[in-house]
């Protein structure tokens, strides 16, 4: 991560700065973190390049909002083809200004519910979206057969899927370790035998 950060630190620091020129005044970013907007935003959003593969990827941002995690990994993955999902008007165009302004080829935007989006990808990214098991019925219709969902839990996971989770028989796995209090880790999820024997 720290590579990543180094080589595409100008591109990162400029998306800093439209998060708090124009997401935080917009209430897509809370006040509260306008002083910590790198920490509590980017490099939370970066925890997840480990559980990315090595090769190109098609990357769905499932409720994108300010788009985290969906920029600061299209800043640090040019390789991959990020789809930022967004059912809010006025976020939607906050994207479409920070892929204009950041020169952003790899990225676009699209203004729809997830269920309704009609887009396909090998992962789906899924930050402040739902709980696990919602995040996971919400994401598992736009995943490609070896797809998975990346959810960036919060930091009362406790180390195991919560019961609503098995319930919906995902499987489950610690990709990502927290780096601050305040976080959990990122969960990837994929589908169970059992859903895979079935669909």
């Amino acid at each position: 991560m720290e590579s990543s950060v180094e080589g595409h630190g100008a591109e990162l620091k400029s998306f800093v700065a439209l998060l708090r020129a124009k997401a935080v005044p917009q209430g897509m970013v809370a006040k509260t973190d306008v002083d910590r907007l790198w920490d509590r935003h980017v490099v939370d959003s970066l925890r997840a390049l480990p559980c990315l593969p090595d090769t190109p990827a098609t990357i769905l941002d499932v409720g994108s909002g300010a788009g985290l995690p969906g920029i600061p990994l299209a800043i640090a993955r040019p390789d991959c083809r990020l789809t930022l999902i967004e059912s809010r008007s006025r976020r939607a165009a906050f994207l479409e200004l920070v892929v204009d302004e950041l020169r952003l080829p790899n990225v676009r935007v699209v203004l729809a519910r997830a269920e309704a989006s009609g887009c396909i990808g090998k992962i789906a990214v899924a930050r402040a979206l739902a709980t696990p098991d919602k995040a996971w019925q919400i994401c598992r219709s736009l995943l490609e057969p070896e797809g998975f969902v990346l959810y960036f839990a919060g930091r009362a996971w406790a180390g195991r899927p919560p019961s609503a989770l098995s319930k919906i028989e995902a499987k489950v796995e610690i990709c990502g370790k927290p780096l601050f209090p305040w976080q959990g880790p990122i969960v990837k999820m994929t589908w169970s035998e059992e859903q895979l024997q079935s669909s």
